[in-house]
């Protein structure tokens, strides 16, 4: 067993220098914000039906329209080829500013990501 230069075996100094947290890789912390935030976000509402998969799925919903807008805005200044290239960067434009208003409002209000393990540090 390979052991620290004062003794520790490597596998305990390991065990010390990662904290929970930290073993679950940073794909899968942003995968699962972005699904828990906003994809389907049901923290809001109960009940199961059309109208609250609706408001579960409205930060979706409002990427495509803002997204649909943006396109309609600029379909005159480009050919058919071009504007699907541009539907998409629009969507991931608008998805990702909806994404940064949503982080800011919960760290405004202080609230902790279902993902984030262990006390809460100041």
């Amino acid at each position: 067993m390979a052991r620290w230069s004062n003794g520790i075996p490597l596998d305990a100094v390991a065990r010390l220098c990662y904290a929970p947290a930290m073993s679950v890789p940073t794909y899968r912390k942003i995968t699962r914000w972005i699904f828990d935030h906003m994809l389907w976000d049901t923290a809001p509402t109960a009940g199961t039906g059309f109208w609250p998969g609706l408001w579960a799925t409205r930060k979706l919903l409002l990427a495509l329209v803002g997204s649909a807008v943006l396109t309609w805005w600029e379909w005159v200044e480009h050919h058919p080829p071009d504007i699907a290239i541009v539907t998409i960067v629009h969507f991931v434009f608008v998805f990702a500013l909806i994404a940064l208003l949503v982080y800011l409002g919960l760290w405004f209000r202080g609230k902790r990501s279902p993902s984030e393990q262990g006390p809460r540090s100041l």
